[in-house]
């Protein structure tokens, strides 16, 4: 009996100490990714960054790929005087180094995932304040842009945006 309690509070320490690590400070942005190229229904899909004090992660996830086709893909900084980078032709901002860029290649589905952590390198944080940022997924083979969508920030459940502490909505 001692043993399994032991080992439920074992499991619950760590439970918490994993939630308290990813959540405290960790501030999460969403972006829903379209097809580029006017009149284009792929591909599609989303990502999710989360701005950690310590460890940031980006997520992708396409739909309408090239099966077994890999493809380029970043976190963007919007170019000054930029308004919409997703519109087909639009300059694109420079490539956000504090990403370690994993490969994005299309399953036999034409699906495909990958995964940006920390490049330890370059641990600098986000100013969300003063900058905009953006998920883009590039032809293989010209390097322009074919699907894309700005990071949005994802509010905390339970507080209307911009009520909850430390949360302030920006414009």
């Amino acid at each position: 009996m001692n043993r399994i309690l032991a080992v439920a509070l074992i499991a619950a320490l760590a439970l918490a100490a994993t939630a308290v690590a990813a959540g405290k400070g960790a501030k999460t942005y969403r972006a829903k990714l379209a097809p580029v190229a006017a009149g284009a229904t792929t591909p599609t899909g989303k990502a999710h960054l989360v701005d950690g004090k310590k460890n940031n992660f980006v997520t992708i996830h396409v739909k309408g790929l090239t099966s077994g086709t890999t493809y380029p893909w970043h976190v963007h900084k919007f170019l000054a005087g930029v308004t919409d980078p997703c519109a087909a032709g639009a300059a694109q901002g420079p490539i956000d180094t504090r990403f370690a860029y994993g490969t994005l290649t299309g399953n036999e589905d034409g699906n495909g995932s990958a995964k940006g952590k920390n490049n330890p390198a370059n641990p600098e944080r986000f100013n969300w304040g003063t900058d905009k940022y953006y998920v883009n997924v590039h032809d293989p083979a010209t390097g322009t842009p074919i699907s894309c969508g700005v990071l949005e920030r994802k509010w905390p459940k339970n507080q209307p945006n911009g009520k909850a502490k430390g949360h302030a909505k920006q414009s």
